[in-house]
């Protein structure tokens, strides 16, 4: 059996935060609302601190659970889940749907002061934009691209050392300040007693009130402090994107890129814009660049290599052996052009196309693939165009419907698999079924009116604005956009939760494998060795901390460092990750 659609599989999810509250002028800092909910998590699963720059937790089945903010100190925040390393679609799909259930029991039973509820989306009405991402392990450079990232990551370092050195002197800075702010504040304080808004302004609330927000700094500071480390390491992330978009996946990103702009008909959200006009995807409209950062100057990019960056100028800061990791064949490709589905089909099939076609591309059986003239232009067409009768422009002045690019691929994936050496697996046939089925009732769309469409519980784009038209022309734009909003709640008030007992919705993953998924990581990958340690010493008398790359136990010199890389996984061997081990009857793909 071949290969196919069984490379390593990761997903990240952020969910907003929802406090219904008798007070809501009253509601905690979202800090805080994140420590109750792992509170809550950590009586359902064994989770170990994270051992990673910023806050979070690993849990048993070799998944994380983060607090997502770029501004904690000024209130912001998130819920983000990231799923264990999956091999396939359908394992990832299994994973994705556990992470939610435990999340939304956990959020349920929290011990806050009113309901907490996670919303599954990628857009708040504010215009908020956050959402999903997806990681596949794959190719980063063949030949000379690949000596060239290499020599390229070799000349980068002296570069991330002198940066290093430089976020090191940031934070003697800072404990410089609060030294001398004490300093300041000690005759205030003996004069006239105390002032607490002069104590919050040098101080910040975590200091004064103890700890709220998970950064102990004032607001300004904590924005004085990103803007300046945002400038320390300019010089190194620009030599770092001049390199990526020289040799990072220079091949993949420009055979996929046609696919992903059209990927939005199959794994669309959906969204009411502003306007009142309703959108197939939820973060597509908001995608403004090919290859970036992912936020560092307000990118918001198709292909994110922020990544990257923080393996510099971050993890490799605190240890130094983490750069190393960067010369290796296979790495992490990350696509931040996903929304967070609701509808079984609709994730299975965003995820298991894109793996589908990475096989393709990685194998060479792409032949003269489409090439778009303007990708994001023809992405925003194609996302505000729910009839899907736009066209893109290519390079040979033909245009193509976004459902046509995608025929393009599903035939060229077809062939691919038909010209292997072995048979297809399970998984990647069922994604050509589901793919074709799917492609075949949205071209020509001409949905019925006044009843479901076929697609209707299949594709969450379609069953949305199903429910929406339900509404009536006469529906506000507020009661509109709460049907939007509240069909990712991930509660039995949610409005997909809602259609799920009525047997509209197609499902594919079973209670029994979910069950699973949440007692146990998966097999045959990096979350194997993770979940086993976390179990074994997570109620021991020595601290576990975890990460993607190792399990710690104890501290100090004395400490055990486990290095998954080194565990779990079997040699290479081609253009795809190996895996001989079949799978065991009745449960899902294993795992690399």
């Amino acid at each position: 059996m071949s290969n196919a659609c069984q490379r390593l599989v990761g997903l990240e999810t952020e969910y907003a935060i929802r406090l219904h509250s008798a007070d809501p002028s009253a509601a905690p800092p979202r800090f805080r609302l994140y420590e109750a909910l792992i509170a809550s998590l950590s009586r359902r699963v064994l989770a170990v601190p994270a051992k990673h720059f910023k806050e979070g937790v690993f849990t048993a089945t070799g998944g994380a659970v983060w607090f997502e903010a770029e501004r904690p100190a000024a209130g912001g925040g998130l819920i983000e889940g990231a799923t264990p390393e999956c091999r396939g679609p359908r394992e990832a799909l299994v994973y994705q749907r556990a992470q939610d259930r435990l999340l939304a029991e956990a959020a349920k039973s929290a011990a806050t002061d009113g309901d907490l509820v996670l919303i599954k989306n990628d857009r708040d009405a504010f215009g908020n934009v956050y959402g999903a991402q997806e990681n596949y392990e794959a190719t980063i450079a063949t030949g000379w691209q690949l000596v060239g990232w290499r020599i390229g990551l070799t000349l980068l370092f002296p570069l991330a050392v002198v940066t290093w050195i430089g976020m090191a002197l940031s934070i003697v800075l800072t404990f410089c300040y609060f030294a001398l702010a004490a300093l300041c504040y000690l005759p205030i304080q003996l004069l006239l007693g105390g002032k607490r808004s002069v104590a919050l302004l040098l101080f910040g609330s975590d200091l004064v009130e103890g700890r709220e927000h998970c950064i102990h700094v004032p607001v300004w500071l904590e924005a004085t402090l990103q803007f300046a480390t945002r400038l320390l390491t300019a010089p190194l992330a620009v030599a770092l994107y001049l390199l990526i978009q020289a040799a990072a996946f220079a091949r993949i990103r420009r055979q996929l890129l046609p696919f992903l702009v059209s990927r939005p008909i199959i794994g669309g959200a959906g969204m009411l814009d502003e306007e009142g006009h309703f959108r197939v995807s939820d973060k597509g409209p908001a995608i403004n660049c090919v290859t970036g950062f992912g936020g560092m100057v307000g990118d918001r990019p198709i292909f994110s290599m922020g990544h990257f960056f923080k393996a510099v100028y971050a993890d490799a800061w605190f240890a130094p052996r983490n750069y190393l990791t960067l010369y290796r064949q296979r790495q992490r490709l990350q696509i931040a052009l996903g929304d967070s589905n609701m509808c079984d089909v609709a994730e299975f099939l965003r995820v298991g196309t894109t793996a589908l076609v990475l096989d393709a591309i990685e194998a060479g059986a792409l032949v003269r693939p489409p090439r778009l003239t303007r990708p994001i232009r023809t992405l925003h067409q194609f996302c505000a165009d729910p009839s899907l009768t736009a066209t893109a422009k290519l390079h040979n002045r033909t245009a193509l419907s976004a459902v046509q690019l995608q025929r393009w691929y599903l035939e060229a994936c077809r062939d691919f698999l038909a010209a292997g050496d072995s048979e297809p697996s399970e998984v990647a046939c069922e994604v050509i079924r589901l793919w074709e089925q799917a492609l075949d009732q949205l071209d020509p769309w001409h949905p019925p009116a006044g009843s479901p469409p076929e697609l209707f519980g299949t594709l969450d784009w379609v069953t949305k604005k199903y429910l929406i038209d339900e509404a009536g022309p006469e529906a506000t734009w507020e009661e509109r956009k709460k049907i939007d909003i509240r069909y990712h709640e991930l509660s039995p008030e949610g409005y997909h939760q809602l259609l799920v007992p009525t047997g509209m919705t197609s499902i594919l993953v079973s209670a029994d494998e979910i069950e699973r998924a949440l007692r146990s990581a998966p097999a045959n990958s990096p979350a194997t060795t993770r979940g086993h340690y976390i179990r074994e010493f997570a109620r021991g008398d020595q601290p576990v901390r975890a990460n993607w790359q190792h399990v710690v136990i104890g501290h100090g010199w004395d400490a055990k460092v486990v290095r998954l890389a080194e565990h779990g996984r079997q040699p290479d061997a081609g253009a795809f990750p190996t895996s001989t081990r079949q799978p065991a009857p009745g449960r899902p793909p294993g795992r690399l």
